[in-house]
């Protein structure tokens, strides 16, 4: 969450788990020219572990809300104690 609040982005988790689950809205073709031409991107395997791997991130704490939807960076004092959490 602090570094999204820093790029003024906002974050919606269930977005972001429905973007894996859906699979469609990659750039697979990008991909494949990131990795050995002879490598097989198993496409469902791939966002089945993504979607597993951030699933923590539709826990998010109160605080971690409010700063998620703060893309105008309005709270900063928000911010500033969350990041002396860390």
């Amino acid at each position: 969450m602090l570094k999204l609040w820093q790029a003024h982005d906002r974050f919606d988790p269930a977005r972001l788990m429905m973007k894996f689950e859906d699979g469609t809205d990659f750039d697979w073709d990008d991909l494949g020219q990131l990795v050995r031409r002879t490598m097989v991107i198993d496409r469902d395997r791939m966002t089945a572990d993504c979607a597993r791997g951030f699933r923590f991130l539709i826990d998010l704490t109160e605080e971690e809300r409010t700063l998620a939807n703060d893309q105008h960076q309005r709270e900063r004092d928000l911010w500033q104690k969350l990041r002396r959490a860390i």
